[in-house]
């Protein structure tokens, strides 16, 4: 896959090492579980990552839906972290 600097750049799928980055940033995260679906990057002084996952609530009754994950590895070489969830349905 050719990199684009500071373009989104779609995998074709969610690789291991993807899903470890998923992991890392959401490590202690309560209230729901995470299946990513599709995953994006973006090359900065850094790695930007966007994940579209299907959300399941943790709650009696659990509630699915879909939700963008951002994580951001930047500066480069840091560990990923959490920047956002937002709820698409």
């Amino acid at each position: 896959m050719e990199m684009c600097c500071g373009g989104w750049n779609v995998h074709p799928n969610v690789s291991q090492e993807d899903k470890q980055v998923l992991d890392t940033a959401l490590k202690g995260w309560t209230g729901a579980a995470f299946e990513p679906l599709a995953v994006a990057t973006q090359v900065v002084n850094g790695v930007n990552y966007l994940f579209i996952a299907k959300s399941t609530t943790v709650t009696l009754e659990p509630k699915t839906g879909l939700v963008k994950i951002y994580i951001t590895a930047s500066p480069a070489g840091s560990e990923p972290r959490l920047v956002n969830i937002e709820t698409i349905i």
